[in-house]
């Protein structure tokens, strides 16, 4: 078979120093290739390194990269505008970076087949119909007038894969397309991608750090460490016996769902460097719907009856629904749903940048559902939240350093000499460098970045720790340190902890109660065994099913 995609001896940099070195790969029509390795290994310079986007592009430094018999380096600008799109698209890891915030989604798509091909509004809404409805979307109507900040994550990212596919590219590259999208989501996105190649031939250059979907739907993968490739081949082969040791971390590090899930996993996600992590006080087995649950832990919060409703062009969107849980002390709690699920609300309705339409929360007995801006202020100091797009968190004008010692100055009102000291103190209590207070967010990889927004959240001693997909975004090498790290960190401070993921796998390595969450419902609670072995609702099931 020809090959669409010849990559030969390619040496790609920014500003004449190389990230990737002497990279060989080539791709066939209809044929998926994973990259997988952790971060900082050169997967997405490569990937700009193939497709020359301008402002983006890595700079060839030596070797070739081909493309439909083309170079690459020698394609004109006018050329390469026509190829982006109708030949080669890319999906980029977070959404926010390809969608415009100012334009709906309808308008963008138009924009998009139009750049391209002249066809009638009735095709392209037929198209966008078809597209869209294979990303999971049942009300295109609504997701086409919306602007991509009225979306959540993984609403935003399937739309991006919709317009990044809508022209049946020859040659897609994927940076985690699914990072961001909740099991049965990505399973079906995934699937959507396979029938998409096998209908059209559509090749797919897929970045990933999840090994499962590289098992779902590459036929061949390539292990990337220090800029190299040091394995490639058949996925059967590679993932099934790898011969590198990078390649064996990577696999020994991808959370394992176990139906025998007991509070000594927990201790399997601590590093070496770390103190180990004693087994914590266990919640029963028998946990109900509406917040019952074995009562081991004193209660700390308590959402009682809560509903929370958006109004939008399209009308009343319902993200919360008269949910009832609470939260004990020194406890970990686990919610997990797909996207849209409303779990993403929950936290922001505790920390204040929701108000809720029904129901009230109660912090240690006391109503915090309506606070004033003084009593809001000093909430901050006992509930803090780490978001999932860790650079997108921080001003990218101000160093780390001053960011942390912001939140510190703020909120604590310490000595302002001390402050220095202390944003070090955090900075290696996280396990970065003092120096690192003087890096901008741009100087840090996705990993030290979530470092740096768990540091600026500990900084005020928080009695709830919310973590928002703190790790969806993060290959599992390094997810597996940001966990370990987390709870060394609750053990330490003797903390609670709310971790919001749709990765059930993970969640249930390391909760001691799980929520599962659908269409702004809790349809069910219990500790991971119960959950595992013995769930009571079909979209539980279906959960367990998707876990690739």
């Amino acid at each position: 078979m020809r090959e669409l995609l010849r990559i030969d001896h390619l040496t790609a940099g920014y500003g004449g120093s190389s990230v990737i070195r002497d990279i060989h790969l080539s791709l066939c029509p209809g044929e998926v290739l994973g990259i997988v390795g952790e971060s900082g290994s050169g997967k997405s310079t490569l990937l700009k390194a193939v497709a020359q986007i301008r402002g983006l592009a890595a700079d060839i430094l030596a070797g070739s990269v081909h493309f439909a018999g083309r170079d690459m380096a020698a394609v004109s600008v006018a050329d390469k505008r026509r190829l982006h799109g109708e030949e080669l698209a890319m999906v980029f890891q977070y959404a926010s970076a390809s969608l415009n915030p100012s334009r709906t989604i309808g308008a963008q798509l138009k924009e998009a087949v139009r750049a391209h091909e002249k066809r009638p509004p009735d095709e392209i809404r037929a198209r966008a119909e078809d597209v869209f409805g294979g990303m999971g979307f049942s009300d295109v109507d609504r997701i086409l007038a919306a602007y991509p900040f009225e979306l959540s994550g993984g609403m935003a990212q399937r739309a991006a894969i919709a317009l990044a596919v809508i022209l049946r590219p020859q040659l897609l590259l994927a940076d985690e397309p699914t990072s961001a999208l909740d099991a049965t989501i990505q399973l079906q996105v995934l699937d959507e991608l396979r029938a998409l190649k096998d209908r059209t031939g559509t090749a797919i250059l897929l970045i990933t750090h999840n090994i499962g979907v590289v098992r779902h739907i590459a036929d061949r993968v390539a292990v990337m460490s220090g800029g190299c490739i040091v394995e490639q081949g058949n996925v059967a082969e590679v993932l099934g016996n790898p011969q590198h040791p990078y390649t064996r971390e990577l696999l020994a590090a991808v959370p394992k769902m176990s139906a025998t899930h007991t509070d000594c996993d927990r201790k399997d996600h601590t590093e070496k460097n770390t103190v180990p992590i004693a087994s914590p006080v266990r919640a029963g087995e028998g946990g109900r719907v509406s917040g019952g649950r074995g009562a081991h832990f004193e209660d700390l919060l308590r959402f009682d009856n809560v509903s929370m409703h958006f109004d939008d062009a399209a009308g009343r969107v319902q993200a919360i629904n008269g949910i009832s849980f609470s939260l004990g002390r020194r406890e970990l709690l686990g919610i997990v749903g797909e996207s849209g699920s409303g779990k993403s609300t929950v936290a922001k309705l505790l920390t204040g940048l929701h108000l809720p339409t029904g129901g009230n929360i109660f912090l240690d007995g006391r109503d915090i559902t309506r606070t004033n801006r003084k009593e809001r202020r000093a909430l901050y100091t006992r509930i803090q939240m780490v978001f999932q797009d860790a650079p997108g968190s921080f001003n990218p004008r101000r160093t780390i350093g001053a960011m942390i010692g912001e939140t510190i100055c703020r909120l604590c009102a310490p000595d302002g000499r001390r402050t220095e000291e202390r944003v070090a103190a955090l900075l290696s209590e996280v396990g970065l460098p003092a120096s690192y207070a003087r890096r901008y967010p741009h100087e840090m990889s996705g990993g030290e970045c979530q470092r740096a927004a768990i540091a600026r959240a500990m900084a005020v001693h928080p009695d709830i720790l919310l973590c928002d997909e703190a790790t969806s975004a993060l290959d599992v090498s390094v997810q597996a340190k940001i966990v370990s790290l987390l709870l060394h960190l609750q053990k330490e401070h003797g903390m609670s902890l709310i971790f919001i993921s749709h990765d059930l796998p993970l969640v249930s390595s390391i909760a001691e109660r799980v929520l599962i969450m659908r269409a702004g419902r809790i349809v069910e609670e219990g500790t991971p065994r119960r959950v595992l072995t013995n769930p009571t609702d079909e979209y539980t099931k279906n959960l367990l099913r998707a876990a690739l």
